[in-house]
């Protein structure tokens, strides 16, 4: 069993790629998203909820951020049906001020009303479900696009994470829930370059493994 301490062994990370422009990597990693067959993003998917399942992160009673997946995003199907089946309270993120690139966190139940917000993401309404504040939860499943070692999160470029998760980075007293980013094996690269905005993650778990982050910069990183 991996544990969110201990390095997991995993295939090799693909080269770096800290000299291409990160929409170019956003469109490259996009096209690779969706060269996957439906069947072949159910069963990554499927091995990703095997994974967190060893890690005992689905014990009864926790708070637990997630996401709908879209776009070709790794699939939390299988962990969100697990996860209820274990009576962990689930919460995923809404769009409260588009203007603003804000989000929330809001409770999801099997009988929420979804809707879907400008970017054809379903969420829960947040006119009739219960926020929670970020600090609040034990856990949130983040979405991306790439990651490198060093927990480093690629995402769409609207900075609705960033924003919402800021006060992780800017203040340590704060409670922490623990960060975990859900990836396909090839969105695992070599380095990115972290801006000052990013809040670094804590693990990357994908459906062959997790992947704790490095807790040591690189002796130099290029910008």
């Amino acid at each position: 069993m991996n544990h969110l301490g201990d390095r997991a062994p995993g295939t090799p990370i693909v080269p770096e790629v800290m000299s291409i422009d990160r929409n170019e990597l956003r469109r490259q990693m996009r096209a690779q998203r969706r060269a996957l067959t439906s069947s072949q993003r159910s069963e990554v998917g499927i091995g990703i909820a095997r994974v967190i399942s060893r890690l005992q992160l689905l014990r009864p009673g926790r708070r637990i951020g997630a996401y709908l997946a879209h776009a070709g995003e790794a699939d939390l199907a299988a962990t969100l049906t697990l996860a209820q089946r274990r009576h962990c309270r689930i919460y995923l993120p809404a769009i409260t001020h588009r203007r603003s690139n804000r989000m929330e966190f809001v409770r999801f139940e099997p009988h929420s009303q979804l809707r879907r917000n400008l970017f054809g993401i379903a969420e829960p309404d947040v006119r009739r479900a219960r926020r929670i504040a970020a600090r609040e939860l034990d856990l949130i499943l983040v979405p991306l696009v790439a990651v490198d070692p060093w927990g480093t999160r690629l995402g769409n470029g609207a900075g609705f994470y960033d924003r919402r998760l800021h006060h992780l980075r800017a203040d340590r007293h704060w409670r922490r829930p623990r960060l975990i980013g859900i990836a396909y094996e090839f969105q695992r690269v070599t380095r990115l370059t972290p801006q000052p905005w990013d809040v670094p993650l804590d693990a990357v778990i994908t459906d062959r493994g997790c992947y704790p982050a490095l807790r040591h910069e690189p002796t130099q990183r290029s910008s």
